[in-house]
């Protein structure tokens, strides 16, 4: 089953409007099984990621649709790339506080750092004062372009042909691609008038993904950079998704197939755990002063209030479990879940319990479809956690044995454990 967005909102940005260019979506759903025999023929990638996301729909040699994988080849970097200083005119100034056109040269420029830092080799960039030298060229433009989808605030020259298969590859697996972008426009000014130099980095953030590779689907996933653009709600720091992504798509050789399109493919196995529960080593959060042990094999994934773990993939699972931290006492919280509105199929059940002689609040939200239970633990003077768990109702009594071991496992970290790991499967999150 796909994920349900409630999972995420908490700690995500909610988004909207798509405002850049997009390829056609393809008749296709993305699942784990696929992106798990993917991953089986080309190795371990980099997680959480959004990897099937940033692949291209293309035409093989045989005349079938797939999703390749295209991006620059390893021999294109250091990529050579110039930034066009932009021409401002008068009337789009504040007279006040006019703009330098370096500081928005500047922004992209930070930009191409940023993304540098966070993929690591092959990928590197190099800024040349010439045009005529680079292979990239960056267009500062003051023009507002409207698109179908909503105002634009950037695209690439020719961008449904920077990649292009050119014939089979060594085997059925792959197929030989080119890809190349030589020109990227981005757009300086909305209705408003003109943008500030972070927005313009931000813009220059999501505009350098798919000048990477990316591909138009964008990324599923609220708070991403590579999240559809919307007005000026913009994300302005690469997230572990986005990180990870290209990573991937830069471990993945260039051309290969991640899956043809019109083929029957199987379902993932629904792998509910019928064993007793076993628990991985203890993630130790110096943030809010809590360690926690999640489900051994488990995706783990570092959030802005605590930790996400999914039985399956970030956006694609049987089940996940949040710990979250937040201000409060367990009395206000279960008055302020009482008050909540819920869909009228969803039951609702709460009780006061006691955990290690300290208050617990439990809430259980269940419906035909989906269970969630949240457990709402006093912790520090002035704070909560709250340990959000959800499944498929059909699976709930199978399950909460292991949301109970999770919330059992939550501890104070002891000093001697303040360097321990971040949990099975992430790389150490960025603070």
């Amino acid at each position: 089953m796909n994920a349900r967005g409630r999972v995420w909102v908490p700690f995500l940005v909610v988004l909207g409007v798509v405002a850049c260019a997009s390829t056609p979506t393809p008749p296709y759903q993305h699942s784990r099984y696929d992106y798990w025999v993917f991953r089986a023929r080309v190795g371990m990638l980099p997680e959480p990621n959004y990897l099937p996301w940033a692949t291209h729909r293309e035409v093989l040699p045989g005349g079938q649709a797939a999703l390749v994988v295209c991006r620059w080849p390893d021999r294109a970097f250091p990529l050579r790339y110039h930034v066009v200083p932009p021409s401002i005119p008068m009337e789009e100034q504040d007279e006040f506080n006019p703009r330098d056109p370096e500081e928005y040269v500047v922004a992209v420029r930070r930009a191409f750092e940023r993304w540098g830092e966070a993929i690591g080799r092959p990928v590197r960039f190099l800024h040349v004062d010439d045009p005529d030298e680079a292979t990239l060229r960056v267009h500062l433009d003051v023009t507002m372009h409207l698109l179908p989808e909503g105002l634009g605030v950037g695209r690439l020259q020719g961008e449904t042909d920077r990649c292009r298969v050119l014939g089979p590859g060594p085997d059925l697996d792959h197929v030989r691609i080119e890809f190349s972008v030589r020109d990227a426009y981005l757009y300086i000014t909305d209705s408003f008038g003109l943008l500030t130099p972070g927005q313009v980095h931000a813009i220059a953030l999501h505009e350098i993904g798919h000048i990477l590779g990316a591909s138009g689907q964008h990324s599923p996933l609220r708070g991403d950079v590579m999240y559809k653009i919307a007005d000026d709600r913009r994300v302005e720091k690469l997230s572990e998704h986005d990180r990870n992504t290209l990573r991937a798509l830069y471990r993945a050789p260039p051309g290969a197939v991640y899956v043809r399109l019109g083929e029957l493919h199987g379902e993932p196995v629904t792998e509910v755990r019928r064993r007793p529960p076993s628990l991985d080593r203890e993630i130790v959060d110096e943030r809010f002063g809590f360690e926690v042990r999640f489900p051994k094999g488990w995706q783990v994934i570092r959030s802005s209030r605590g930790w996400v773990a999914v039985d399956g993939l970030s956006w694609d699972y049987d089940a996940s479990l949040q710990v979250i931290a937040l201000r409060g006492n367990v009395v206000a919280y279960m008055q302020h879940g009482a008050m909540l509105q819920r869909a009228p199929d969803e039951t609702v059940s709460r009780e006061f319990l006691e955990l290690d002689g300290e208050p617990l609040g439990r809430i259980v939200v269940r419906s035909e479809e989906w269970t969630e239970e949240t457990a709402v633990l006093a912790w520090r003077t002035g704070w909560v956690l709250l340990i959000v768990a959800d499944c498929r109702s059909a699976d709930y009594s199978l399950y909460q044995p292991w949301f109970q071991r999770v919330l059992l496992s939550l501890d104070h970290p002891r000093e001697s454990e303040s360097d321990a790991g971040v949990g099975a499967g992430t790389d150490s999150p960025e603070r």
